[in-house]
């Protein structure tokens, strides 16, 4: 019986030709873009990140620097004087952090003392360039001196000068033959001239050799030389 074997054959062999032959592997069309997965919470963190980031450029920026009224000086002031108000402003300044100022409210207390350093025009005022301390202070002592033109240099003498006075001989007699006497001072304050050229300056020296020093600038023979401030 032929024809029932050649039918059975015919369907085994589609049978196996099913089992054999993949299902087709779906594919993009040529020129449609692939859709990539968005992640949003990344998104959000790198905003987050950037706010937090300019949030604290913002905050460090205030920390180092805020604007306050303080005391500028107004004229050049020299060490040692004593301050008027018109020595003194306010200012309304952009401040470093950590910055030792005196504050615009303190103006009028400033008004008597003295300055400890000289006072540039237009400089922030820091405490410890203004003290209430007596002045001659305990153990010292000022005394004015009159000098003529040629006993002290015309230039560059201001108060908290360093200098010596030295006791000069009469005019033409021999130097002396011995170290001549000498005191070591500050000059506190310089007079105005009188009709002659001569004019008091205030020196400030320990008690010790305010005697001398007086005793020297009665005899009207001193010289009084300029010297470098003790480092």
């Amino acid at each position: 019986m032929p024809l029932p074997l050649l039918s059975r054959k015919k369907a085994d062999d589609e049978s196996s030709t099913n089992e054999t032959t993949p299902d087709p592997v779906p594919t993009a069309s040529a020129g449609t873009p692939i859709k990539r997965r968005r992640r949003p919470r990344m998104y959000a963190l790198g905003i987050a990140l950037l706010v937090v980031g300019a949030l604290g450029a913002w905050w460090i920026t205030e920390r180092l620097s805020t604007t306050s009224q303080v005391v500028v000086a107004a004229s050049d002031v020299p060490e040692g004087q004593v301050i008027t108000a018109e020595d003194l402003t306010t200012n309304d300044v952009n401040v470093p952090s950590g910055s030792a100022v005196i504050a615009g409210s303190e103006l009028d207390s400033l008004v008597g003392q003295r300055a400890t350093t000289s006072l540039e025009e237009g400089a922030l005022l820091a405490p410890s360039q203004i003290s209430d301390a007596s002045v001659p202070a305990e153990g010292t002592a000022i005394v004015g001196i009159k000098v003529a033109p040629g006993q002290i240099p015309t230039q560059n003498v201001d108060p908290g000068d360093a200098v010596q006075i030295v006791g000069t001989p009469k005019s033409g007699d021999d130097p002396p033959s011995g170290d001549a006497p000498v005191v070591n001072g500050t000059i506190q304050a310089v007079g105005d001239p009188a009709g002659d050229g001569s004019f008091v300056v205030d020196i400030l020296v320990s008690d010790e050799q305010a005697g001398t020093l007086s005793s020297l600038s009665a005899t009207e023979r001193i010289g009084v030389i300029l010297v470098p401030e003790e480092a």
